[in-house]
């Protein structure tokens, strides 16, 4: 799986995510990322995936209640995330998944209800502060910062197992832990190794420590290699 970073944009029904995150879509691929969106909705529907393919998503798409877009019938949202290659992913909807979100609200309301600690932004209409419960606030005009603060405070999806490896509940808490600076995304006990040790043909499990260690060994040998003249 190679997503860099994930954050999802969430709201009630016709709060206007699918606008917004059309808007993203152009700048983020501005700053030389691919972008992909997945889309939860109550019921399937061609206009909304239209609008954010034609955004400039690589590839996009649409989960409703058993079924899903491109006609395949996978609705675990673990298996979807392995079939994205983009960059960046962004997903609509999936309120209760830890993806650091952005709150997009038609009313304050929407706001109290939404707004917890996977929050990172907030997009509302008319609204003259610029912070609710300590979460910035942006109107939906303000696309570029949006996207900034959407990629600074996003990194790649946990791969959802919940297993607890990390010492937290589940992996909601472990990305609250991550927001808040408490734990690394590199943390994650559940990750792809980047490095592994076999020992007659019996792969050994490494910590991330000492993944690093065999990882910055070996990056070094091969940096001699290359620096080393040819006789």
């Amino acid at each position: 799986m190679g997503i860099k970073k994930c954050f999802s944009v969430v709201g009630y029904h016709n709060a206007g995510k699918t606008t917004l995150i059309s808007k993203m879509i152009p700048f983020i691929k501005g700053s030389g990322f691919t972008v992909s969106t997945i889309k939860h909705a109550k019921h399937l529907s061609l206009k909304d995936s239209d609008i954010l393919f034609q955004s400039g998503s690589e590839e996009t798409i649409a989960v409703a209640d058993g079924f899903s877009l491109m006609y395949f019938k996978l609705t675990n949202l673990r298996q979807l995330l392995s079939l994205i290659n983009s960059d960046i992913l962004i997903v609509e909807g999936f309120k209760r998944e830890p993806f650091p979100k952005i709150v997009r609200g038609k009313s304050l309301r929407d706001l109290g209800e939404l707004v917890d600690e996977l929050t990172i932004a907030c997009v509302l209409d008319d609204f003259e502060e610029r912070s609710f419960k300590g979460v910035p606030v942006f109107s939906p005009n303000e696309v570029e910062e949006i996207v900034k603060i959407a990629l600074d405070n996003s990194f790649p999806p946990l791969p959802l197992f919940n297993c607890g490896g990390c010492g937290l509940k589940d992996c909601s808490e472990m990305v609250k832990a991550i927001l808040r600076g408490e734990k690394a995304y590199s943390d994650c006990i559940s990750l792809p190794s980047k490095v592994f040790l076999k020992v007659n043909e019996v792969r050994i499990p490494l910590k991330p420590f000492v993944e690093e260690v065999f990882s910055a060994l070996n990056t070094a040998l091969i940096n001699t290699l290359k620096e080393s003249p040819r006789e």
